[in-house]
């Protein structure tokens, strides 16, 4: 008769591989838990993804559609947009100078003010004091 490999084994042997058995199936169901689970999520940032492209073309379409149909063609717009850009850049030059000639104005106020006051401080007095007579001699 002849022996196979599991009558060879001992007790405590044959113990180990069982419980090796019974800990892969655990290890086999938590990676099918964990796979279903990263695959849900993968799904779910594929569609927002596929979303936000779908966005973005729709966009990209509505931009070449308000190129095409711009008097210019797409030099026109352009042309137009920089222009829109160098209208606002200039109002906001225009602000920025006129905030900045009030702030060099109320400098220049507040230094003459403490000019002032930093003469009237050492002005002598024209006007002597009178004598106090009412000091015995």
């Amino acid at each position: 008769m002849e022996k196979n490999f599991w009558d060879d084994l001992s007790d405590s042997a044959k113990a180990a591989f069982e419980k090796a058995g019974i800990e892969l199936n655990e290890l086999k169901t938590a990676a099918g838990e964990k796979w279903a689970e990263l695959s849900e999520k993968a799904e779910k940032l594929a569609a927002e993804g596929n979303a936000e492209a779908k966005e973005k073309l729709a966009e990209l379409k509505a931009m070449r559609e308000k190129i095409d149909a711009h008097e210019g063609g797409a030099l026109g717009f352009l042309t137009d947009k920089a222009n829109e850009l160098l209208g606002d850049a200039k109002e906001e030059l225009a602000e920025a100078k006129e905030k900045g000639q009030d702030f060099w104005d109320k400098a220049k106020d507040f230094v003459a003010d403490k000019a002032d006051d930093v003469r009237n401080a050492f002005k002598k007095d024209d006007a002597t004091p009178p004598a106090d007579d009412s000091t015995p001699a």
